[in-house]
């Protein structure tokens, strides 16, 4: 895998309040949507390959906007 790809880390919160990290590579882009890019990623530690939505937080000012996207995390 070519080290000048884009690395992504996502943080999971487990219930007993640990915190385990993922890596991914970001890959080939996929397509585009309304308001989103969607991307395909390849975990570092798995290998597993997934894709993955990009959607910029400047498009999710509109309330409307918010409530097609399940979002953990305050935006």
């Amino acid at each position: 895998m070519s080290e000048d790809r884009e690395i992504i880390e996502e943080r999971v919160f487990k219930n007993n309040e640990s915190v385990v990290v993922q890596r991914y590579a970001k890959g080939h882009f996929l397509g585009k949507g309304g308001f989103a890019k969607c991307y395909e990623f390849i975990n570092m530690d798995t290998k597993k390959v997934c894709a993955a939505k990009i959607i910029d937080k400047a498009t999710l000012t509109k309330n409307r906007a918010r409530k097609k996207v399940c979002l953990y995390y305050n935006v």
